[in-house]
């Protein structure tokens, strides 16, 4: 859809056309109205009159997709047809890890969850993390050297500030919002944990509706939306259609990577930032960079959504025809390809 100009709403052009139609009246005919004092009551007129049509212009604009040109007027309309636009997409590497001990009897090392990696581009430094544990085992001479839940040394780690959100929930009578107030969060890294009532180490943890096949009322799924401020809301179902509901008075814990984006790739050179303890003694993390961080994006574009909501929507999710496929790549695969043909 055509943008819709301004050009016959000039304030100029509006006072001439009424000028015009004064002049065409016997009363006004030879009047001067630029020496008058009714060229003020014109302008008041005209400016009035040009107001309501730029009011009017852009409403008409913000309310389709294609010619809507706020960000949240755009992402209203994608997510009205199903489409939720990726957020920042923290720059993610992979390096090899491994320590050298001469501890020949601990069995087995674990590289926790969280554990930091500092890069640095020019005169900026980044943090990358850990978002899982990964585990080695002694060779008998005392090295370990990590590995992944596949079996190889390639350890993913993604940059980005570890930050933490935590609601209660409230009675179900109550409108439930859960608004997280960060505009760099990635929302591939976020973690939600919904913690029992009765006891705070039971908890369910909740997975993205956007990873999940099959929903149920006894599913644990969440949304994630982009709302009109830039900050993301978490929604959660209720009881039926959109899996379960948090209970009232559990507690909602959301963890999350705060990303630089794009900030941090090419970075190929990392470092640890602490030794790691086996055994009681702390040792020197000896880290390999494999592949230098990529793939970090800021959030989609207007551009972009206009171009995938459609093709999404079309697609239902179905991987059958050659524009399905081009909608689900360019969903997924967005910050790593421009186009796909």
């Amino acid at each position: 859809m055509a943008i819709i100009t301004s050009s016959s709403l000039d304030f100029d052009t509006i006072k001439q056309a009424l000028k015009t139609k004064l002049q065409a009246s016997s009363e006004f005919a030879d009047y001067d109205f630029e020496g008058a004092g009714l060229s003020n009551i014109l302008d008041v007129l005209a400016y009035n009159t040009h107001l309501n049509g730029l009011v009017a212009n852009i409403a008409i604009n913000e309310t389709f997709l294609n010619s809507a040109q706020l960000r949240s007027s755009v992402v209203s309309h994608a997510e009205t047809i199903g489409y939720y636009p990726h957020s920042k997409t923290a720059s993610l590497a992979t390096i090899s890890a491994s320590v050298a001990t001469s501890d020949t009897v601990t069995a087995q090392a674990t590289l926790p969850a969280n554990t930091t990696f500092t890069g640095t581009i020019g005169d900026t430094s980044y943090t990358f993390q850990t978002l899982e544990a990964f585990t080695a085992a002694n060779d008998g001479a005392g090295n370990f050297a990590f590995l992944n839940s596949s079996g190889t040394a390639s350890l993913s780690i993604k940059e980005g500030t570890l930050k933490t959100k935590t609601f209660i929930v409230g009675d179900s009578t109550e409108e439930q919002v859960y608004i997280i107030p960060d505009t760099e969060l990635d929302k591939n890294t976020m973690k939600v944990d919904v913690f029992d009532t009765t006891t705070s180490s039971s908890f369910t943890s909740y997975s993205n509706v956007e990873n999940t096949v099959r929903i149920e009322s006894t599913s644990t799924i969440f949304i994630v939306r982009e709302t009109p401020n830039g900050f993301f809301e978490l929604i959660f179902g209720e009881g039926n259609v959109l899996g379960k509901s948090p209970s009232a008075g559990n507690k909602i814990v959301v963890t999350y990577l705060a990303s630089n984006a794009a900030d941090a790739n090419g970075i190929s050179t990392f470092t640890a930032d602490d030794d790691i303890r086996i055994n009681g003694s702390d040792y020197t993390l000896n880290v390999t960079t494999l592949t230098a961080s990529a793939a970090g994006d800021d959030k989609e574009s207007i551009t972009s959504i206009k171009r995938n909501a459609p093709l999404v929507f079309a697609s239902q999710q179905r991987l059958v025809t050659a524009d399905d496929y081009k909608a689900i790549i360019g969903q997924r695969f967005n910050s790593l390809i421009s186009d796909v043909i």
